[in-house]
């Protein structure tokens, strides 16, 4: 009964959260098609967009998975202040990288319309904006839900991504205008300015007598991070290889957004509570999963459903009032429900791969698990949704 009991609640909580998430993908969407002009100007708004919504989704992903353990283990009020320290060096490094890797990987593929310089601004304009809403919004969500007695697992990381998805596309686009109006010496020294406090504070958490979590965060978190996010810059350089398909198949840019964030948050749900349950000693580290993670694997299937029905229901609607026949819209939304499924089987059985291989080795599946499966989830979303589409165009 109290397994029963577990499994109606995860897939009541997850249901809402994952939901919640699609409606700022859908406003995500909405964002997408609103600045189409702009975009179709300025395709480094499309590179950008995988990495910078990725890195939102592996900043504030581990950073309300930490959280959710803390308040498990009843140790919150004794590391928030580090963690808050350490997710501050996080924005400005990661999205530094953020805007270096699109340039060269532009450079490279031969799309590079933009300046080195431009491109780091942008993407740190871009976190600072987000930081603003997202740090106090992801920590009150996880203390408020934990004191209501939710499940901050099932909760967080979802609803985390959905409040990235709110600010990432409009503040890169905010971004992009502030960067074509300010001059080069003003945006140098932002930068300069934002790298030397956030190289300042990292040196002071890595001195001798300096909070070891933030250290132990700041070590494991970063370097996972940046290979997520290179996984991620890939995934922007294949939507701007693919930006005419996706331009004229109607109803699939808008769902671009959301497919790629759902995939994520889907695998992120799980290895959160994969995650507390390995720190608590209720799952054994072993390579082959147990009932309850089984029932777990079946949980991510079952909230995937309605989850993807939904986005190729968003998708066939926009292709319609786009003008394209009724039989285009009913494949439009084939394509996204079969990705979509494919997508989820795919990262949730990695999930758990990930989740067992990460604490066997001593690394805290906390600080590696959410930027490596919402990577993952990006790269291959991109891959299953146009493979889909060109299946059945």
């Amino acid at each position: 009964m109290q397994r029963r009991g577990e499994i109606w609640r995860d897939l009541r909580e997850g249901l809402a959260s994952l939901m919640l998430c699609n409606l700022g993908d859908y406003i995500s969407g909405a964002f997408l098609h609103l600045f189409k002009p702009v975009i179709e100007r300025a395709p480094i708004i499309l590179a950008l967009l995988p990495a910078a919504s990725d890195a939102r989704g592996d900043v504030y992903s581990s950073y309300g998975s930490r959280l959710g353990t803390l308040l498990h283990l009843g140790l919150y009020r004794r590391h928030i202040r580090e963690e808050l320290e350490a997710l501050l060096v996080l924005i400005v490094l990661v999205n530094t990288w953020i805007g270096v890797l699109v340039t060269v990987l532009g450079s490279v593929l031969g799309h590079a319309s933009i300046s080195l310089l431009d491109t780091v601004f942008i993407s740190l304009f871009s976190a600072l904006v987000s930081a603003a809403f997202m740090i106090p919004a992801t920590t009150w969500l996880a203390s408020y839900s934990f004191r209501r007695g939710l499940d901050p697992d099932n909760l967080v990381a979802p609803i985390a991504t959905l409040f990235g998805d709110i600010v990432t596309i409009p503040s890169i686009v905010a971004g992009y205008m502030v960067a074509a109006r300010l001059p080069a010496p003003a945006k140098t020294g932002l930068v300069a300015a934002l790298l030397a406090a956030a190289a300042a504070l990292l040196a002071r958490l890595l001195g001798r007598g300096a909070g070891a979590r933030a250290a132990r965060i700041l070590r494991e978190n970063l370097s996972i991070i940046l290979l997520a996010t290179l996984l991620s810059g890939l995934a922007g350089a294949f939507l701007v290889d693919n930006m005419t398909r996706l331009l004229n198949w109607p109803g699939i840019l808008v769902v671009v957004p959301a497919f790629l964030e759902d995939g994520g948050a889907v695998a992120v749900r799980l290895s959160s509570k994969l995650t507390t349950r390995l720190h608590l000693g209720s799952l054994r580290a072993a390579c082959r999963p147990d009932r309850w993670v089984a029932s777990q694997l079946l949980i991510s299937l079952l909230l995937a459903l309605p989850v993807f029905t939904s986005l190729g229901l968003l998708g066939a609607a926009t292709a319609l009032v786009s003008g394209a026949p009724a039989g285009w819209a009913a494949k439009a939304f084939a394509a996204v429900l079969a990705a979509g499924l494919t997508l989820s089987l795919i990262v949730s059985l990695l999930s758990y791969c990930l989740a067992i291989a990460s604490f066997r080795l001593g690394v805290d599946p906390d600080n590696v698990l959410a930027p490596l499966l919402t990577s993952i989830a990006d790269i291959l979303g991109v891959m299953t949704l146009v493979a889909y589409v060109a299946a059945i165009t």
